[in-house]
């Protein structure tokens, strides 16, 4: 597949943090949550960091793996768990059906994310490599929330055996939608690598290690676990589920995207996986990144996203 051909503005110059390979010290399996992911090597890359918004018709969801959409909430109050399933779940099934055309949605999990990075590593400082952080950040890091192994993985941890064998049969999907939360993105904003320019053989596999199911930011697995769920859980003293993930390895055919001034109308649809291998974009590598001029601290961005199983009844699975 070819790159748009649109001319964008000069694209500012920024730092990703990148995998570090295991022969240069990095690491095969982390621990999300923890103080010690937020302690974890990575290598840093100055990169151009195109903004997308002149040619944002370009970048769909199928062509690149991303796409930016409008969208304006009903929600009123983001911290109010029970409010938020309430309203914006059916909001998100309807946009994620409408964007992709598939048949039927459901919701894996959601986060908020209302820290700094500085506030966060503060929080892990004096923290044991096990011991949970509290204060959740934008993820600085390049990365896709599962493999295209792991998105299996998390099939089985969260849909009972029966379900996940049938609906391997079909085309699936894992998409995420990601949005401010109250005020527009002056700080971390999301970044994206266009599925276009990505060697796979650039993707770097991670075992991520959940925390019990409710310790932690991630630790919401489904409590109805399929036999072959069981199969990938680790024990550290009590049950807790595990996952591969993919990291990145550098490369400059990387093209890279955000969308400058984002606001709480707006959202990012995203893949984590599709099952489909006609050519499409199948997974959307992303990174929050900071401006040049973005102080440590100050006040952080706020946003909201939210996990998704995405299945077709009319598509093959591949």
């Amino acid at each position: 597949m070819t790159t748009t051909t649109v001319t964008l503005p000069t694209a500012p110059t920024v730092t990703l943090w990148y995998y570090l390979e295991v022969k240069d010290g990095g690491i095969i399996q982390t621990y999300p949550g923890t103080a010690f992911e937020k302690r974890r090597k990575h290598v840093p890359h100055d990169i151009k960091v195109n903004d997308m918004r002149p040619a944002r018709d370009e970048f769909t969801i199928d062509k690149c793996g991303f796409q930016l959409v409008n969208h304006k909430s009903a929600v009123k109050d983001f911290g109010n768990e029970e409010h938020t399933k309430e309203v914006w779940y059916p909001e998100v099934k309807s946009l994620i059906k409408k964007v992709t055309g598939a048949n039927d949605v459901h919701i894996i999990s959601h986060m908020t994310r209302q820290a700094t990075t500085a506030d966060s590593q503060e929080d892990a400082k004096d923290k044991k490599d096990t011991d949970f952080v509290t204060l959740n950040n934008p993820a600085r890091f390049v990365h896709v929330d599962q493999s295209y192994r792991g998105a299996e993985q998390l099939l089985f941890l969260n849909l009972p055996e029966e379900e996940a064998e049938r609906r391997l049969k079909k085309r699936w999907a894992i998409v995420n939608v990601w949005a401010p939360i109250n005020k527009p993105v002056k700080r971390d904003p999301l970044a994206f690598c266009d599925f276009r320019t990505i060697d796979e053989n650039d993707f770097r596999t991670v075992v991520a290690n959940l925390p019990p199911r409710g310790k932690g930011e991630y630790g919401n697995v489904s409590k109805n676990l399929s036999h072959k769920a069981r199969a990938e859980y680790s024990s550290n003293g009590e049950t807790s589920a595990r996952y591969e993930v993919t990291n990145l390895a550098h490369n400059p055919g990387q093209k890279w995207y955000y969308a400058s001034d984002m606001t709480p109308e707006e959202a990012w649809v995203f893949k984590i996986f599709d099952s489909k291998t006609d050519g499409r974009a199948r997974c959307a590598v992303h990174s929050s990144f900071p401006y040049k001029d973005q102080p440590e601290r100050g006040e952080p961005r706020t946003s909201v996203e939210i996990r998704t199983f995405v299945f077709w009844d009319d598509e093959e699975s591949t």
